[in-house]
């Protein structure tokens, strides 16, 4: 699968707006139209977008003249997904992000008693909505209803924890895993049932999922996949993400070591950092471990690491053992054209050296988010 922000593979820096910049124009259909034209070419099946209706708020009402005017756009790009046999997911927060202006509009549904956030305790809260909350619980259902209904959603990216959870002293009783896995049963085993073929995903920032695998497996019963996205279950050995992957009731995926990140603001031509050792290596330990999803940033393709890195890594998921070294070179072949297999080796030599310089001056890149 691919996956990004609606502008995150915009061929233009953005500026003006805070991160993420989810305004659509014209401009983004045609962006879209060449994304997944290249898509298919690379072989990808699936993109999960986010920002599609909202970053930090739905509106209220939820069927507004804002998401309509937004609608004719939206629809056009979910078509053009559809027309290349891509299906597109809809990344949405549960509970924990998209609420801002349901919050303000009904109180009810948040407590303002603070939210954990990635184990600190922020004070105030206008943006997680209360487990312990009814009102909450029909927010979360009438958004599901909204998406597959009226948007025509396919499927869910889920993301329960990216700006934390509610701490209420009912809501802090409750572990973070334990709150983050009774939030996500509860809203997949809802979105299943007003259409069973939903396609059901976990975004897994901010929650653990390098704990015991049975805390994975509760979170995980009504998933078809779960994206460990700062493989902390491979930092915690081979051996215990093969045993995660066996005893998943879902596939269990990745983001292929670090994520590129690149400032919306910034010029498309400011960066150029191929990465095909290490995200081919992950991909490669992924498969080896029992790995049988992967979800891949989007980037621009009007700078050539967006391009190569698209086709390199769709290439490389349908053939996880081959070397890196000769995915690489049919790329090159696929993309530029070179003349000889001399020039062919020499460009795939040159790519990786930039690689192994930038990562030796970096340092070791974590998994997940690497900003620039």
């Amino acid at each position: 699968m691919l996956l990004g922000w609606i502008n995150d593979n915009c061929p233009h820096a953005l500026e003006g707006k805070p991160w993420p910049d989810i305004s659509i124009d014209d401009t983004t259909f045609a962006t879209y139209k060449a994304y997944f034209r290249e898509a298919k070419d690379a072989g990808f099946n699936a993109f999960t977008l986010w920002g599609l209706y909202c970053s930090h708020a739905w509106p209220v009402p939820l069927n507004s003249p804002e998401i309509q005017a937004r609608r004719k756009f939206i629809d056009e790009i979910l078509n053009e997904a559809h027309k290349h046999g891509i299906k597109a997911l809809f990344g949405i927060g549960v509970y924990s992000w998209g609420f801002d202006e349901i919050i303000k509009h009904d109180p009810t549904c948040a407590r303002n008693e603070g939210r954990m956030v990635y184990g600190s305790i922020v004070p105030d809260n206008g943006v997680a909505m209360c487990y312990h909350e009814p009102s909450a619980r029909e927010w979360m259902r009438k958004i599901i209803d909204f998406c597959v209904k009226d948007l025509g959603a396919k499927g869910f990216g889920f993301q329960p924890a990216d700006l934390g959870r509610c701490y209420c002293h009912d809501c802090k009783l409750l572990s973070d895993i334990e709150y983050y896995t009774r939030v996500t049963n509860e809203t997949a085993a809802y979105a299943k049932s007003i259409d069973k073929d939903l396609i059901l995903g976990l975004s897994g920032w901010g929650v653990e999922i390098g704990g015991p695998i049975e805390n994975t497996v509760k979170l995980a019963k009504d998933l078809d996949f779960v994206t460990n996205v700062s493989d902390q279950s491979a930092a915690r050995g081979r051996a215990f993400r093969k045993e995660l992957a066996k005893k998943l009731p879902c596939s269990l995926g990745s983001l292929g070591g670090p994520v590129i990140v690149p400032p919306q603001r910034w010029d498309r031509d400011r960066w150029f950092f191929p990465h095909a050792a290490l995200t081919g290596t992950n991909i490669r330990e992924l498969g080896e471990d029992g790995g049988t999803a992967f979800e891949f940033f989007v980037g621009p393709l009007n700078n050539p690491q967006g391009e190569l890195m698209l086709h390199f890594v769709g290439e490389q998921l349908q053939h996880p053992g081959a070397r890196v070294e000769q995915t690489l070179g049919h790329v090159v072949d696929k993309l530029l054209k070179p003349k000889s297999s001399v020039g062919r080796k020499g460009i795939v030599d040159w790519l990786l050296a930039v690689e192994a310089a930038f990562v030796k001056g970096a340092g070791k890149l974590p998994g997940g988010e690497f900003d620039f």
